[in-house]
């Protein structure tokens, strides 16, 4: 059964924020809005702090058009993948409260393809998810630069059965929830430097998530939860296996 966290509502300030640019951060969500502004608010189990700014240069605001706007925790950075497949970086100091001016990490292009549908960031690099289910992996060179794709030899992830309505990459598994609510999880069988390849589905929570009540503005996981930001800004908490 979900827990209401009590506290600060989360992007709800006016400023539009879409439902894959609101991230977990180590104690922290942090969320990019429209106008490129970069918030955050500290959280523990239970409660949510204040929204406070880091302020800097828009992100995704300029440019070629965004087509994926991650963070990498590993990194201390948000990355922007833009429609031609480039990646660039805000380096983000959370306890500092300041965000970087972008700059280039050198590659191939990253998730451009028709049929990509997320990228994530890894320790180790940047895994694609396609529509066939297919993970590819580039592997970092160093910080600013990465190689060229790798296929993990792993089942397809979110593409078989129910549809899958979010899928996240959180410590060493994927998550995947359904339009029915239902949690399943991909575990790690290899570190990702190794080929990162993952295990088959099994269930990961006995909770119904974002299904019914106030609709779901984002949904990002945290340690061992998945959050449930609803419109109304309330952060809702669903424990996971």
């Amino acid at each position: 059964m979900a827990q209401h966290w009590h506290g600060a509502p989360v992007a709800s300030s006016g400023v539009h924020v879409r439902h894959d640019r609101v991230f977990p951060a180590k104690n922290h969500i942090v969320v990019v809005n429209d106008n490129g502004e970069v918030w955050a608010h500290p959280i523990q189990p239970g409660s949510v702090g204040g929204a406070f700014q880091l302020p800097g240069p828009a992100v995704a605001v300029h440019g070629v058009p965004p087509k994926f706007v991650i963070l990498d925790k590993h990194h201390s950075r948000i990355l922007v993948i833009n429609a031609a497949g480039e990646v660039w970086a805000h380096d983000l100091d959370i306890s500092s409260r300041f965000t970087g001016n972008a700059y280039h990490v050198q590659g191939p292009a990253v998730g451009h393809a028709a049929h990509d549908l997320e990228v994530y960031a890894t320790k180790h690099g940047l895994a694609v998810r396609n529509s066939n289910g297919e993970v590819w992996v580039h592997h970092y060179v160093n910080r600013n630069a990465y190689g060229g794709a790798s296929r993990m030899n792993s089942p397809p992830i979110a593409a078989l059965g129910t549809p899958a309505r979010y899928v996240f990459k959180s410590h060493r598994r994927f998550i995947v929830v359904n339009t029915a609510g239902e949690v399943w999880a991909h575990q790690r069988t290899a570190p990702w430097h190794q080929g990162g390849n993952f295990a088959g589905a099994y269930k990961a929570s006995n909770d119904a998530v974002a299904v019914g009540g106030v609709p779901a503005k984002a949904v990002v996981p945290w340690k061992n939860y998945i959050l449930v930001i609803n419109q109304a800004g309330e952060v809702w908490a669903h424990t996971l296996h």
